[in-house]
């Protein structure tokens, strides 16, 4: 059965923030911080990645979108805040997330010039829709910003791709359909959504009456996208829709105009055109999909192990490589939490 993509989870979110787009976003006009502020020192190497340097600099580019961009910031690290309180400085906790980011990057990125991959046209097309998904409007006015979340989530789904590997053979999918057919019918059916039971019942006599239903539901329907469509929501399988909307899809009758069905989106008028079973060649496709892993789960475990056992190390000015977690421990970090004051501790494995 036809299976959507997650929204991005916080820990994959990250791993999207892009850098080498612009300049430092502070400069040697920038006030001093306040006493008991982390000032950072943004010169020379971050972190060393499996031998190969990771520049600072890499660092104060990201910072430097999340400045111009305050909404992506936002969308990332849910907060709006930046700095530390007074100070110019960027909060450790940020300054950590961002260096994190990078080192995971920098595993993948090897990875997939070691297995010979490149992202293809079907990857760019899911990062598009993920990353437009995700973000929505925080990306306005970063065009190169976006283009830089998408080449990099392009490359987190073909590498998660490989990691999985071949998918399920012949006998596999065959045995699949054939325990539970019922899993892959289809029912194609339109619909028109209004906001009150008055409106739908003065609708559904029209339509009983004869008015044709793509007419109405164009100049009708609050569900703009089928609207368009003249209320034509194609052929799904089972589960695809909330419960009463199901039921009337799965269980009503074909071809007539049923009664309206009351959902948290308003009040349906649906028309059920066919529902049937379907040959396992026609069913093939969803059959395979019911069977992938979720996506990026593949991806998900091959870090974990990497963050575990790659040689990491972190310079302590930026705070301390955690193989567990796979993330930076800011400066100041402890169990009862971040402190500003606190110096850094020791250089992570």
């Amino acid at each position: 059965m036809r299976r959507r993509l997650p929204s991005l989870v916080r820990s994959l979110a990250a791993l999207l923030v892009a850098a080498g787009l612009v300049a430092a976003c502070s400069s040697d006009s920038d006030p001093a911080p306040d006493d008991g502020a982390v000032e950072f020192d943004f010169s020379g190497d971050a972190a060393q990645v499996d031998g190969r340097a990771l520049p600072a600099t890499a660092i104060t580019d990201v910072l430097a979108v999340l400045v111009a961009a305050p909404a992506v910031l936002e969308q990332l690290y849910q907060t709006s805040e930046l700095n530390q309180p007074g100070t110019t400085q960027p909060r450790p906790d940020i300054v950590a997330g961002v260096l994190s980011t990078e080192i995971s990057v920098r595993l993948i990125d090897a990875e997939m010039q070691r297995r010979g991959l490149t992202p293809d046209d079907g990857a760019r097309s899911v990062a598009t829709s993920q990353v437009q998904a995700y973000f929505g409007t925080a990306l306005d006015g970063q065009p190169a910003f976006r283009q830089q979340l998408i080449d990099r989530y392009a490359t987190y789904v073909t590498l998660d791709q490989s990691l999985i590997g071949p998918g399920p053979d012949e006998a596999t999918l065959r045995a699949t359909f054939e325990r539970d057919r019922a899993a892959f019918d289809l029912a194609c059916a339109r619909h028109i959504l209004v906001a009150s039971a008055d409106k739908a019942q003065a609708i559904r006599t029209q339509l009983l009456a004869g008015t044709d239903f793509a007419a109405l539901a164009a100049a009708e329907s609050t569900d703009t996208g089928s609207a368009a469509a003249g209320g034509d929501l194609g052929c799904q399988p089972r589960g695809v829709y909330v419960e009463e909307f199901e039921k009337a899809i799965w269980d009503g009758p074909v071809g007539t105009v049923q009664e309206p069905v009351q959902t948290e989106f308003g009040y349906h008028l649906i028309l059920v055109n066919r529902r049937g079973s379907r040959t396992f060649e026609e069913a093939r496709a969803d059959v395979a999909d019911s069977l992938a892993p979720e996506p990026f789960a593949a991806l998900q475990r091959w870090l974990t192990e990497q963050w575990a056992t790659a040689p990491i190390t972190v310079d302590p000015r930026f705070g301390t490589w955690n193989p567990t977690t796979g993330q930076v421990d800011p400066v100041g970090f402890a169990e009862e939490g971040l402190s500003l004051t606190s110096a850094p501790s020791t250089t992570g494995r």
